[in-house]
């Protein structure tokens, strides 16, 4: 369900599901292999640095995914995501999206203002260099965006049947997205088997996303949780990321 997001409510959801300690260092990185229905469609390396910015130590996250072999031939994909976000809340500074899908070529930026409490969008074009989007959207003080909020994820307790709400904002409102913790399992992985746990956050269907279809998530069962694999069940078919290391 969607839920615009309030200060009182998000000071009542940290007061709640607030972190206890950073489960991820400087330097993590994980390598994936993409692959659609039968395919082999690309890979993706998702990692994390730390910088000190205005004297602040704060983290950037990063993913880059590349289709590769058929899937690239019929529809390229060159993305990738940086996000900023500050060290000990978690909350994001700045998201960077360059986006390369066929032939949409899109540059966004979204800059997160706690002092006016605003979300600022631009939008470009790359393909003419023409910014297409350019607004304000109001914010809370703290929210994350869809990079920052799996970080800010990796620091709760999971426990399974007892769902989450994450404030994320991904260029409009920020909203509650509600994040069910589904069950335990072991799946296997490149790496060998893993004991992980399921979690389904509900951002398709008028939430995140208009389109109908699920994103399921399984991160390690450990005070780590890292991100193992990751499916999207969507209308074309189903696209499932597995780490190889």
């Amino acid at each position: 369900m969607r839920k615009i997001l309030g200060c009182a409510a998000f000071v009542a959801l940290l007061s709640i599901a607030a972190p206890a300690q950073t489960p991820f260092a400087a330097g993590e990185s994980t390598d994936f292999d993409i692959s659609w229905r039968v395919f082999n469609a690309g890979v993706a390396r998702l990692s994390l640095t730390e910088e000190t910015i205005n004297g602040k130590p704060t983290w950037r996250a990063s993913v880059e995914a590349h289709s590769t072999g058929i899937v690239s031939r019929l529809y390229k994909v060159e993305d990738l995501y940086r996000s900023l976000f500050q060290s000990g809340t978690y909350c994001s500074e700045q998201l960077e999206k360059t986006i390369l899908e066929g032939n949409r070529h899109h540059e966004m930026k979204i800059d997160f203002d706690s002092a006016r409490r605003m979300a600022a969008v631009r939008e470009t074009d790359l393909r003419n260099n023409k910014v297409i989007r350019q607004l304000d959207n109001p914010m809370p003080p703290c929210t994350f965006d869809v990079l920052s909020g799996l970080y800010y994820l990796r620091t709760l307790k999971l426990e399974v049947g007892k769902p989450l709400q994450v404030p994320i904002n991904d260029g409009s409102r920020t909203i509650f997205v509600d994040v069910d913790i589904q069950a335990k399992e072991e799946i296997k992985t490149p790496a060998g088997v893993v004991r992980t746990i399921r979690i389904e956050p509900q951002v398709f269907g008028g939430t995140l996303f208009n389109k109908s279809g699920r994103l399921q998530l399984w991160l390690t069962d450990d005070d780590k949780h890292r991100l193992v694999q990751l499916r999207a069940r969507l209308f074309f078919g189903n696209i499932t990321a597995t780490a190889t290391k």
